[in-house]
């Protein structure tokens, strides 16, 4: 379905932070793509300056009274009172417009159907939520949607760290991408994905000598960490200690990223061409 009158999707509520929202972003804006929907995403304000041509994402005071949260003082500690009680749920409640969520993860093979159910009966559609997915469509795009997210040029210009990274590619080195989350991770989901150093260390360990065996010697594992990084002392390890888009930026030119599941990765790899290796069980064997 093609649409040809005015039409208009809004993000109005992001979901994490960076990674997420650029996850986020991407299903909403190929959707708009393919049914000739115009996009804006006034939750992306804080990030559109980073890439070459990002979406709209002006914000105005309309949209941030939207965004408001509604007892949100009183269970300020309430993910859901957050996620549900706003003013633009308020709003839709009331008739004054149209909010979709997307939180069911049983139903996103019909998040698809929900809103273009929504834009046959309204030019406005305010959206919200994790769980939409455009799998099929963020492939379809992936070369467009990879060079217009791309990072600003000038942004990296004066990092030496992305020089370094710049010349070994230039002569001939293999990057391993090794993403050490920690943090959050701790907690989430009981800390199923919260790896000790042993766990990594063992993984650059075989990996090494999987290179060896295969006489590749110009191979260099590059760590990015949320938290500061002490060990592996290593002339073929190196540590950034760049901002996180910076990091985004450097993985994306790895050949291979290793990491817990994380939005992290995932990103850097769509944008880039590097093999991702997601470690949800540490007996997982990774092969180059």
């Amino acid at each position: 379905m093609l649409f040809t009158s005015a039409k208009k999707l809004i993000v109005i509520k992001s979901t994490g932070n960076h990674s997420n929202k650029l996850q986020q972003n991407l299903h909403f804006e190929v959707f708009c793509k393919k049914h000739n929907i115009e996009y804006h995403n006034p939750t992306f304000h804080d990030m559109a300056e980073f890439y070459v041509e990002p979406c709209k994402a002006d914000t105005n005071l309309y949209y941030k009274f939207l965004q408001i949260d509604l007892l949100g003082k009183l269970f300020r500690h309430s993910r859901f009172v957050k996620r549900v009680f706003s003013v633009v749920w308020l709003f839709s409640k009331l008739g004054f417009l149209k909010f979709v969520r997307f939180d069911n993860p049983s139903k996103v093979h019909l998040c698809e159907k929900y809103l273009l159910d929504a834009f046959n009966k309204h030019n406005v559609v305010y959206v919200a939520g994790w769980r939409f997915r455009m799998l099929e469509l963020s492939e379809t795009y992936r070369t467009e949607m990879a060079q217009r997210y791309a990072l600003r040029p000038e942004i990296y210009a004066d990092s030496a760290f992305v020089d370094r990274i710049h010349l070994l590619k230039s002569q001939g080195y293999s990057l391993v991408g090794v993403h050490i989350r920690r943090g959050d991770y701790k907690t989430w989901k009981d800390g199923a994905y919260y790896y000790d150093d042993s766990v990594y260390q063992n993984y650059l360990d075989k990996i090494g000598q999987q290179y060896k065996a295969k006489g590749e010697e110009k191979h260099k594992f590059v760590l990015f960490s949320n938290e500061k990084i002490t060990l592996y002392n290593s002339s073929n390890v190196i540590s950034s200690q760049e901002n996180w888009y910076v990091d985004h930026y450097v993985m994306s030119l790895c050949d291979h990223l290793i990491g817990p599941p994380s939005t992290f990765t995932l990103w850097a790899s769509y944008v880039g061409k590097a093999r991702l290796f997601h470690i949800y069980d540490t007996k997982q064997e990774f092969v180059i």
